[in-house]
Formats: C-alpha cells, structure tokens, sequence
C-alpha cells in the first residue's frame, strides 16, 4: 500500500511539471496593440514561445532593452513568419500585446523588417 501510494504521488508530481513550466497570457494586455521600432539584439526560434531582444532609443537619448515573448514556432508559421525573416543587427518594427505592469516588453503579434515585409498582425 505505502509503496503504491508513493507512486501516485510520484506520478502526481511528474505530471504536474509540464503543467507549471507553460503560463497564461494573463501578464499582457491582449486589448491592447502597440508598435515600438529598435535593433534587433536577440532572436530565439524555438518552442514553447519565440522570444525577441530588441535595442530601442529612449527620448532620453539612452537605449533601452524591450523584451517580446512570442508564440510558438507552429503558430507563428501558421501566421506567416519566417525564421530568417528577423535579422540581429537590422532595423524592426514589432507590434506587441503590452504587459500589464508597464515594463519594456510584451507579447509580439507581428513584425514589419527594415526592406518593409510585414509578418503577422501589424495594426
């Protein structure tokens, strides 16, 4: 008894992993579209969710470091994307699901690159 007892609860933890590594996009404002320009720094191609680095000026004068989360490769192929669309170093315009606590990142939904292909839903 004890030993089947320690396997369900085995069990229960294993399984409760994958269910805690993906989150909900309760922490973006998916009402909300806004459009910000920079350089890109950082792209990541992979699953379970894109993810985008790009370097904007600031009105200050400074660069400030925006961070995009994305969906998944599947998805994001499903709506036109291409890997090799985004290019580190070039010039990007990213339309983004705001986050609700103010910082500099959010939720990409689409990318207009600097020889003005869109991918996406660029508003």
């Amino acid at each position: 008894m004890a030993r089947l007892l320690g396997l369900a609860l085995g069990a229960l933890c294993l399984s409760s992993l994958s269910a805690s590594a993906h989150h909900s996009l309760a922490a973006y404002n998916r009402s909300v579209t806004k459009t910000v320009e920079g350089i890109v720094r950082e792209f990541e191609w992979a699953n379970p969710h894109a993810k985008l680095v790009v370097m904007v000026p600031a009105q200050d004068g400074t660069t400030k470091r925006w961070y995009f989360e994305g969906g998944g490769i599947r998805r994001l192929s499903d709506r036109g994307f291409k890997q090799q669309a985004i290019v580190l170093g070039e010039k990007i315009m990213v339309a983004y699901n705001p986050m609700r606590d103010g910082s500099a990142s959010g939720f990409f939904v689409g990318v207009k690159t600097a020889d003005g292909k869109s991918y996406g839903q660029m508003r």
